[in-house]
C-alpha cells in the first residue's frame, strides 16, 4: 500500500531543520577556558606556583561583554603571555591549540614549539601580552587586555 500524499513531507523537512540546528551549534569552534583569577584592582593575576614548564594555560577575560583569551607560559624559567590571536589569522577568530605539546594555529596549522613562541615564524606568531612578575604573581593590566581587544 502506498503512503498518502503529504505523509513523507514532515520527515523530509525534519532533516534540513536539524542540519542548520548542527551547523549553527558548532560554528564557535573556541574551547571555552576558565575566568582569569583577578586582583583587587581587577588586573589579572596568577599564581607562578601553578604554571608548569613549557605548557601553556588558557584563561578568558571579559571587557565591555567581549570575551578576551590568552595564554600563559613558563619558558627557560621565565614566564610569557600572549594573546590567543594569531598576528596574521587573528580574522578568523580561531586562536590556537595545543596539540603533541605544540601550540598550533587553528586557521592555518602553523605549530610551535614552546621555544619559538617569542621570535614565531614569519607573520603567523600569537601577539604578545604585556604582563610582569610581582610577589609571586603574573600580573596583567587590565589596560594590556584592552589594548589587544582589537584582536577579538
Amino acid at each position: 500500500m502506498a503512503a498518502p500524499a503529504g505523509s513523507m513531507i514532515i520527515p523530509l523537512m525534519t532533516v534540513p531543520v536539524m542540519m542548520l540546528a548542527l551547523s549553527l551549534s558548532s560554528c564557535n569552534r573556541m574551547p571555552a577556558y576558565g575566568k582569569a583569577p583577578l586582583d583587587g584592582s581587577g588586573d589579572v593575576a596568577i599564581d607562578v606556583k601553578t604554571l608548569r614548564r613549557k605548557v601553556p594555560v588558557f584563561y578568558s577575560f571579559e571587557l565591555g561583554g567581549r570575551r578576551i583569551d590568552f595564554f600563559l607560559i613558563k619558558v627557560n624559567g621565565a614566564i610569557q603571555s600572549y594573546f590567543d590571536a594569531c598576528a596574521m589569522c587573528y580574522p578568523k577568530k580561531l586562536g590556537y591549540r595545543i596539540e603533541g605539546g605544540n601550540i598550533v594555529c587553528r586557521a592555518c596549522n602553523l605549530t610551535y614549539t614552546a621555544d619559538e613562541l617569542k621570535t614565531g615564524k614569519g607573520s603567523c606568531h600569537p601577539v604578545a601580552l604585556e604582563g610582569h612578575v610581582e610577589k609571586g604573581f603574573y600580573i596583567i593590566t587590565k589596560g594590556a587586555i584592552k589594548a589587544g581587544a582589537n584582536y577579538f
